[in-house]
């Protein structure tokens, strides 16, 4: 009982706070409200209109604004019947909304009063209905808020738990097998690290090499008679830098081979984010994958 309560007591607050956060305003009155405050009255009237054209029955909040916006600026273009109608919108709305008389001018603030009183026998009975929605509303989501807590008292803590790994992208450009780690292909990407690794050294021992032969070696002139086919170097010395130049093109083409297979392969495993689900018992662990972009 003392854990429900707890629940119920921790749940309220949070849902509270949720509810208690204002709506987002649609960008149509976003703008609509800059250009009412720059004093545009014609360009943010135009706007609500558009947007109520659009959107003919728009949530409490937004109808609000919108009609706020479109009654003052109507007023100010000096057509009070368009003004008058759309404070009756507003307050069809809101019965008890009430112009800010420190930010809308006396004679804006009375004339809506006086629409208020005019429509005060409709506006009753219809204040009273939307106060009685709204506690049925209250009401409603407090009971659904203390079910699904005392269920979760009830039921205890979860039975799993989902780790969330998110996935580098650009481990998939890495040589030396980083993607088929990455993705879980150990086996693959220990084959292609030991492959780039013995083609990498094998590449830089033979430039190597080619360096300490070349340097070691005498230099020879066209005018000896045997040897030196292709001077500088004799031709024994020659034929032992080609075959290191052979052994390093060859090395360093298929290191960039195997390169080349490892970031198409890693591309095409790769999942920006992997979902592992763990149960408390060993053989229930369950793996997941979704596709983000």
């Amino acid at each position: 009982m003392r854990a429900a309560v707890l629940a119920l007591a921790l749940a309220l607050p949070a849902a509270a706070a949720s509810q208690a956060r204002p709506p987002p305003v649609h960008p149509d009155l976003r703008r609509a409200s800059a250009r009412f405050e720059f004093g545009a009255w014609a360009d943010a009237a135009g706007i609500v209109r558009q947007f109520l054209a659009v959107h003919p029955k728009p949530g409490e909040a937004d109808a609000v604004m919108a009609y706020r916006i479109l009654g003052i600026s109507e007023w100010n273009l000096g057509d009070k019947a368009q003004a008058r109608a759309a404070f009756v919108s507003l307050l069809s709305e809101d019965p008890d909304y009430k112009l800010d008389p420190f930010l809308v001018p006396p004679a804006t603030v009375e004339f809506f009063e006086e629409v208020r009183r005019e429509h005060e026998p409709m506006l009753g009975p219809l204040r009273e209905r939307k106060r009685a929605a709204k506690e049925q509303a209250r009401l409603a989501e407090e009971a659904r808020r203390r079910l699904l807590a005392e269920e979760r008292a009830r039921s205890g803590p979860p039975t799993k738990v989902i780790r969330v790994q998110e996935r580098i992208y650009a481990l998939n450009w890495v040589p030396f097998g980083a993607g088929q780690f990455q993705n879980g292909d150990r086996a693959k990407g220990t084959a292609v690290a030991a492959a780039e690794l013995v083609l990498g050294a094998a590449n830089i021992g033979a430039i190597l090499l080619h360096n300490q032969v070349a340097n070691a070696s005498r230099r020879c002139s066209a005018s000896e008679p045997v040897g030196c086919s292709r001077p500088p170097y004799p031709d024994s010395t020659r034929s032992t830098l080609q075959t290191v130049d052979l052994v390093k093109y060859l090395a360093a083409g298929l290191f960039w081979g195997v390169y080349a297979y490892g970031v198409v392969d890693a591309h095409l495993r790769y999942v920006p984010r992997v979902e592992t689900e763990i149960s408390p018992r060993a053989d229930q662990v369950g793996l997941s994958l979704r596709w983000e972009f």
